[in-house]
């Protein structure tokens, strides 16, 4: 199956001349080339790198959500980025979390599944030097994410990973996120993570998840 739908893809690409002339790149990352993808609680994450014209995306989507119906993912996420700036994501575009704080997990676990690989474009961004930058940028996201509380969740399940990674997780695979909570002995921190695995449950009210993140916030900053 992991085959057939790539191949899949591949195909319905360069079938098409528009797609295949305006994409520079398709990329697939995350739990599904990292190992840890667990049916209907998962995304399958797309990443595409696009010339000029960003009309495709619609067309794309269509694309990868015909060629991956039988992967169970609770969605097939398409993020999608110019060409010019995937040499400085912090600073031009959007700084999505796999090409910035992330981007460790994403070079080691990446699939080019059309066109060029973007490997040797990114800058290097350290874990240690983008942390205060993130989570500053999530505690700015909690205003926007009230009374969404799906949204919510994503913030304060990011939060929780966050400090599993600074108190030793080894990756960003899911085992290792809660290995690493468990050693801490953060239960609610455990909670909320878990919650995430168990079909992305939303458990919690956005009273409970603003004081979680910031409290957590807290905790972050005091280690750095």
């Amino acid at each position: 199956m992991f085959m057939e739908f790539l191949e899949c893809i591949k195909k319905r690409i360069i079938q098409d001349d528009e797609l295949k002339n305006e994409l520079y790149s398709l990329i697939l990352y995350g739990s599904f080339v990292r190992g840890d993808f667990l049916e209907n609680v998962s995304d399958l994450d797309f990443f595409a790198v696009i010339i000029k014209d960003e009309s495709i995306i619609p067309k794309l989507r269509q694309v990868l959500e015909d060629c991956t119906k039988e992967i169970n993912a609770v969605e097939v996420d398409l993020a999608w980025e110019y060409l010019e700036n995937i040499s400085d994501p912090l600073r031009r575009g959007v700084p999505f979390k796999f090409l910035t704080i992330y981007q460790e997990d994403f070079l080691e676990n990446h699939i080019v599944v059309y066109g060029k690989d973007i490997a040797n474009i990114l800058p290097k961004y350290k874990f240690e030097n983008l942390l205060s930058w993130r989570i500053e940028r999530i505690l700015k996201l909690i205003e926007r994410s009230k009374r969404n509380p799906k949204l919510m969740h994503i913030l304060a399940g990011e939060t929780a990973r966050l400090l599993a990674l600074i108190n030793g997780a080894k990756s960003l695979r899911k085992k290792d996120i809660v290995n690493a909570l468990e050693k801490i002995r953060d239960e609610e921190a455990l909670e909320v993570y878990r919650a995430y695995l168990n079909g992305r449950k939303l458990k919690f009210d956005e009273g409970f998840l603003t004081r979680f993140i910031e409290a957590r916030i807290d905790r972050i900053k005091k280690i750095l």
